[in-house]
């Protein structure tokens, strides 16, 4: 069994991270922001999927910020994230961010003192297991190596050999479309060889497992156009991330962020509910297992903000993860209904990180989460029955005229169909499912249509 490295575990809880990591930078003269509400109505976004956007009124100069020095605990959830869940060790559909930020204060030399002062001198990591990578330059951009950031790790004593350059996809950091970007150095654990590739060649940028990202310090000094070209921003700003699930899981040695503190509880009622069997993989087991305590931690952040299951927008999300949760319980075994039994050891785990108001309605959240699971409990057995009995053609396709009648009859979502035929090792034939729904378009037009002229 892989395990993580000894020397690099100091015990402390999520909640005592969190506060080392706001008192360091308070100390250092950052105001402490409160976190910003999960659902953002009117943004572009259902929810928070960054701890920085909450700030970017500043960071584009567009508002002053209350101080020039700013740190929070922000919590996120990132709907393109849910089918990654399960996939890995740290992939979380709703998590939390640790940040600190520059509003046109200090530059790279002070972010890279200070992020290696903090996790060498506070939380106990060992220099010989970090590394670190800096943006190599992109011809398309007119940019070269980012040798300040360079010099700024050889500064405070970091071994060159265990500096990285890495291309734009890496490490040029941008908002997904025009606006705030810049050059970033991203900070990497080495998990040690037994999860690597065993090349001699292995580092950060590899794509096996040996190093793992805690923390991103981005450079905020450019402005993306809409062509792809750049100007220099008329303030350099300074936005870093560190996710606490990752840097949780490096410090309490689980090797996985699945097995912190926050999960524990949950998952162990979860083992308690399922009833276990010889005949089910072991890795499909886990995937099950973390696809649960996500979505649920998921959904009881989300409807803690207020967001409520539902049919559309956001609400549309904590349904869609409440489904995917329920059908992973089949998986396990559990035939009843489970998910809202799951919260309370959720919420007792996160501790301070809710407020004790949030604490005091967990209940209501169970309630809301029990009969959302209830309504779907009928469709989901149903639903499974008839996947179960689908022929597909010759090439390992279904029909999508058939995922479309499942949809339309019975109410099992299409792409929740997809993924348990997926699982199967067969796909859906999309372009029959499309001509389904505009046939069914059609005749709901008709029929309206002949209704009106009727009246």
């Amino acid at each position: 069994m892989k395990r993580s490295v000894k020397a690099m575990t100091t015990g402390l809880s999520s909640v005592q991270i969190t506060e080392k990591y706001l008192s360091f930078f308070r100390a250092r003269n950052h105001l402490e922001l409160m976190s910003s509400p999960l659902a953002v109505p009117g943004n572009s976004t259902s929810f928070i999927i960054a701890g920085m956007q909450p700030l970017l009124p500043y960071l584009r100069g567009e508002q002053l910020p209350p101080a020039p020095r700013l740190t929070a605990l922000q919590r996120c959830l990132r709907t393109d994230d849910v089918d990654m869940v399960g996939t890995n060790d740290y992939k979380f559909s709703g998590f939390h961010m640790l940040g600190n930020w520059s509003i046109g204060n200090y530059g790279k030399h002070e972010v890279i003192e200070m992020a290696l002062d903090l996790l060498l001198n506070v939380f106990g990591l060992d220099l010989g297991r970090l590394w670190v990578t800096v943006f190599t330059g992109d011809p398309r951009l007119h940019l070269g190596l980012d040798e300040e950031a360079v010099a700024g790790w050889l500064r405070v004593g970091f071994p060159p050999e265990r500096i990285v350059p890495l291309g734009r996809d890496d490490n040029f950091w941008t908002t997904g479309g025009p606006g705030p970007s810049g050059p970033c150095s991203e900070i990497f654990v080495d998990r040690g060889p037994a999860y690597g590739c065993g090349s001699a060649e292995c580092r950060p940028g590899c794509s096996c497992g040996r190093f793992f990202e805690i923390w991103n310090l981005v450079f905020m000094e450019y402005d993306l156009l809409a062509d792809g070209s750049i100007v220099p921003l008329p303030q350099r700003n300074i936005d870093t991330g560190m996710g606490l699930e990752r840097i949780a899981m490096v410090l309490q040695g689980t090797g996985s962020a699945f097995a912190i503190d926050l999960f524990q509880a949950a998952r162990e009622r979860l083992q308690m509910l399922a009833p276990g069997s010889d005949r089910l993989d072991k890795t499909r087991e886990e995937h099950a297992y973390k696809v649960i305590v996500d979505h649920m931690r998921a959904v009881l952040m989300a409807v803690l903000a207020g967001v409520e299951p539902g049919r559309d927008g956001s609400r549309s999300v904590i349904r869609r993860l409440v489904r995917r949760a329920a059908r992973q319980g089949r998986i396990l075994g559990i035939d009843e209904q489970f998910l809202s039994s799951l919260l309370l050891p959720l919420a007792q785990a996160h501790g301070s990180l809710l407020t004790m108001e949030e604490h005091e309605r967990v209940p209501t959240v169970e309630r809301i989460v029990a009969r959302e699971e209830r309504m779907f409990a009928r469709v989901l057995t149903s639903g499974l029955k008839f996947l179960l009995q689908l022929e597909p053609k010759a090439d390992g396709q279904v029909a999508g005229e058939e995922l479309f009648r499942l949809s339309a009859e019975k109410g099992f979502p299409a792409d929740l169909a997809a993924e348990v035929l997926m699982e199967r090792g067969l796909s859906v034939d999309w372009s029959g499912y499309q001509r389904s729904v505009e046939e069914h378009r059609r005749v709901s037009r008709l029929s309206a249509e002949k209704h009106f002229r009727r009246g």
